[in-house]
């Protein structure tokens, strides 16, 4: 608190004439400090430090099955080791015409020109509306790869695709491309 001193002496030079009384002031800042805490301490507490960021993802709404073209559609699964397993049309047409492949989630030399690939011939065709791709991730694909792979199709401005865990599809083609 605020104090005021006084000085009880009163000696005076002139006769008559009025002096002032010579007061020393002393603030007490701790209630201004613990003021400042309290508001610093609000703020830390209420402030937000990042936002959550979440990918756009519509889900179909229930109805008809909707069927694609062969050759309009990539399937893509990724596995383990960072690695992703792909073909193009049917699994069973891929296994046996020999047609698995595997890639990385790079953007040059990987998925990304995988997708390019795939759209060049498509637009060539005039069919680059209907490119889907299809995804089905292992049970030891990691977070990450999936997000890589949702990313380059946001990259190369896919249309059409497809998020699914269709176990029997995934270990057909893992067990087609270690028997090559």
């Amino acid at each position: 608190m605020a104090e005021m001193q006084t000085n009880a002496a009163q000696n005076s030079k002139r006769a008559g004439v009025a002096q002032s009384k010579k007061r020393s002031t002393r603030v007490d800042l701790t209630p201004m400090v613990d003021l400042g805490f309290l508001l610093i301490t609000f703020f830390i507490f209420t402030t937000t430090m990042s936002e959550n960021t979440a990918m756009k993802f519509n889900l179909p709404a229930d109805g008809e099955q909707t069927n694609v073209a062969n050759s309009t559609t990539l399937t893509l699964i990724p596995t383990e080791n960072n690695e992703l397993i792909y073909f193009h049309g049917q699994l069973t047409e891929a296994i046996q015409l020999n047609l698995l492949g595997k890639t990385s989630f790079q953007s040059t030399n990987g998925v990304g020109d995988l997708l390019r690939e795939k759209r060049k011939a498509l637009t060539a065709l005039g069919k680059l509306k209907d490119f889907t791709v299809l995804i089905y991730p292992d049970q030891l694909a990691s977070y990450k790869n999936i997000v890589d792979v949702m990313d380059e199709l946001l990259i190369n401005a896919v249309p059409v695709y497809c998020l699914s865990d269709n176990l029997p599809t995934i270990e057909k083609a893992k067990l087609a491309l270690v028997s090559k």
